[in-house]
């Protein structure tokens, strides 16, 4: 038999009984409307006492469902006997205890979640996928190779503009500091007048590593004979020109050697290259 514990019992009073009409309509059809009335009377009674029970004893029967006379305490009987089932010294409506033990646990569930801060979430059906999240590693920093580059430079001047110039090189250049230097060094010592000589900040930055012609002049000195040969030309025809001045003043080191292995003299390259000034 369904019984019903002090300790499943709310605190405080409910303030609505949930009555499922259709279910109610069906199993009362055969009722009187006093009867009718005599049941529903019961069931709140018993409801707003938080389904204790009604108790057993006839007369407080009568007087809760307020009925008066023979046949209003007759109907009263009637119902207790259909609607009603004793358990201990009271008499309890199966469906409505059930209820009752069933809105009970809704309520001291809410205040389970509220006090943890919610209701607790329905599982999902599609459960999350577990994602690995990629262990992102720091880049590591570029090894700075100009000092390596700085120790292999025979012309070392304004250290400051060359570090500068040096780090903004491709990678590839970077990568092999040594290689660099060597050809600045080559360059370097092709130039027979240093004060001519291109600091190695400048080189850099005019990207003289990469100029073909810079790559053959410092390899082998093949340009030589192609210049030399240019300025014999312009004395030999006597020409004066903007041209002829203009390229002589480029390479006046290419010049200089000239004038010293007896190419031609001093005076010509006055003469027709315009180099009063330098010479």
């Amino acid at each position: 038999m369904t019984f019903i514990s002090k300790e499943s019992k709310p605190q405080e009073k409910l303030k609505a009984w949930y009555l499922f009409t259709d279910d109610f309509i069906a199993g009362t059809q055969h009722l009187s409307s006093q009867s009718v009335g005599i049941y529903i009377r019961l069931l709140c009674w018993n409801w707003n006492k938080k389904c204790q029970g009604i108790p057993i004893n006839p007369e407080t029967i009568y007087r809760i469902a307020n009925c008066f006379s023979e046949g209003e305490k007759k109907s009263c009987d009637e119902v207790i006997q259909e609607f009603f089932v004793r358990v201990n010294s009271h008499y309890q409506n199966e469906r409505q205890l059930q209820e009752f033990l069933f809105i009970t646990k809704r309520i001291e569930a809410s205040k389970v979640n509220g006090r943890l801060g919610g209701r607790p979430k329905k599982p999902s059906q599609n459960p999350p996928t577990l994602t690995t999240t990629p262990t992102i590693k720091p880049k590591p920093k570029n090894k700075d190779t100009f000092p390596l580059f700085w120790q292999k430079i025979s012309n070392k001047v304004s250290k400051g503009i060359a570090e500068k110039n040096y780090k903004k090189l491709s990678q590839e250049w970077l990568d092999k500091p040594e290689e660099l230097a060597e050809l600045y060094n080559r360059y370097f010592n092709s130039v027979e007048d240093k004060k001519y000589a291109k600091q190695v900040g400048f080189w850099l930055s005019a990207k003289k590593y990469e100029d073909e012609e810079a790559k053959i002049e410092s390899a082998s000195g093949e340009v030589y004979p192609l210049r030399l040969k240019v300025l014999k030309k312009a004395i030999i025809d006597k020409e004066t020109s903007s041209f002829i001045t203009s390229f002589a003043n480029q390479n006046f080191p290419d010049v200089q050697r000239a004038i010293k292995e007896g190419e031609f003299s001093k005076e010509d390259a006055v003469k027709y290259f315009n180099l009063g000034n330098r010479l």
